[in-house]
């Protein structure tokens, strides 16, 4: 196993929390890369505390589809393949595609300012060619838009694909995108559609929107459905 990055604690949340961050981060960054072994008494040793934070975090890291655990074996970081991630893709379509039908009919002008804000800052990292920073802002965007639709099981639904969405954004956007602006400013139309309360149109640019980068993938690498 590669050596897992220090890590830096802080009083403010539970060590399992810290690890759990700290690891998802590592595995979003392919600092720990798909395929790696993870060992929970090695990674114990390199940050510093007892097996038992580890084991929470890899735990709450196995339900957000970033490892796979196996009993009385190791843990490994899951790998990415086009298929499954286009079928990841196409299942947080519909689920966000639902959830916004509600969202639109209650929002309010603050929920949208602060979508307008979200999309100004991903600019911005944008700008500053920091692609982790906008993966962030961009699954803030979107987790929003799910819980403002009030529908707790789309939220159930939706939490655990957040993660690999935000890894694929990292890990495979640069070979897409040559302006990273880009990325934000693609989620205007529907913030403005929220706004006008258009639920057809605000479900059609969702869902359209989460789409996109397939149209920009090698056609061979994408399953044909």
């Amino acid at each position: 196993m590669d050596t897992v990055p220090p890590l830096k604690r802080t009083r403010l949340t539970s060590l399992s929390d810290q690890v759990y961050d700290h690891l998802r981060r590592a595995i979003i960054t392919a600092e720990l890369p798909p395929g790696e072994k993870l060992v929970e008494l090695d990674i114990a040793a390199q940050m510093g505390t007892s097996q038992g934070p580890i084991r929470e975090a890899l735990q709450r890291l196995e339900h957000d589809g970033l490892v796979n655990r196996h009993a009385r074996s190791a843990t490994f970081v899951t790998t990415m393949s086009m298929s499954e991630m286009y079928e990841l893709f196409s299942i947080r379509s519909i689920i966000e595609g639902f959830a916004i039908q509600h969202t639109v009919q209650s929002i309010s002008a603050v929920q949208c300012g602060l979508l307008d804000d979200l999309i100004e800052k991903m600019a911005q990292a944008g700008r500053e060619k920091d692609l982790i920073r906008l993966a962030e802002l961009d699954v803030q965007f979107h987790r929003h838009i799910v819980e403002w639709s009030g529908r707790e099981g789309l939220q159930r639904v939706w939490k655990p694909l957040s993660s690999q969405v935000e890894r694929f954004i990292v890990q495979s956007h640069p070979e897409h995108y040559l302006d990273f602006v880009e990325i934000g400013n693609r989620h205007q139309p529907i913030a403005d559609a929220l706004r006008r309360g258009d639920k057809d149109e605000a479900v059609r640019v969702t869902q359209e929107h989460i789409m996109l980068i397939w149209a920009r993938i090698n056609p061979q690498t994408v399953p044909q459905v």
